[in-house]
């Protein structure tokens, strides 16, 4: 597995990624996001034109053995004043889903993020449905924080839970 920053080649990619709704009913969109090509060069432009430290930032997850683009990470409401910020992963390809992969590129972009901006803690969330994201957070370490019934209603008029983690590094 390696990491790399997104590039303008990835918009097709993870604009299929996020219309996919076998892979984002996870996320609550089980029709997939309804996501443009256009729509995501616009969402990204800033991040796709500055390699400076932004407030955000979307990483490709690649398979080191084929190149293949297999998923993403992303960080936001970067904060170096209160030294914390947000992350969410997922592993958008399904053939790669459940092989330790989720686990070892969260794991690493945390120790990226604490080392290159001196983070000290790292907060993330999952609708209360997405059981293997739950135990995957609290297996690298994040506690819940805060639990908030029927956050969120989905396409279908679903109510979803979400729950807020985090995890303080020392």
């Amino acid at each position: 597995m390696r990491v790399r920053k997104l590039t303008y080649s990835d918009i097709p990619i993870i604009t299929r990624w996020w219309n996919n709704g076998l892979l984002m009913k996870d996320m609550g969109f089980i029709n997939g996001m309804g996501v443009t090509e256009s729509s995501l060069y616009s969402r990204f432009k800033n991040q796709l034109s500055n390699d400076g430290i932004l407030e955000s930032r979307m990483f490709i997850i690649t398979d080191i053995k084929t190149g293949k683009e297999i998923g993403e990470l992303q960080y936001g409401e970067l904060d170096l004043k209160e030294k914390k910020c947000r992350v969410a992963m997922k592993i958008s390809e399904l053939s790669y889903q459940g092989k330790g992969l989720g686990e070892e590129a969260l794991s690493a972009f945390i120790n990226y993020l604490t080392s290159e901006f001196g983070l000290n803690k790292i907060e993330i969330d999952t609708i209360h449905d997405n059981i293997r994201a739950y135990n995957l957070y609290k297996k690298l370490g994040f506690q819940e924080v805060e639990r908030i019934k029927d956050f969120w209603t989905d396409d279908q008029g679903n109510k979803h839970d979400i729950i807020f983690m985090e995890k303080v590094i020392n």
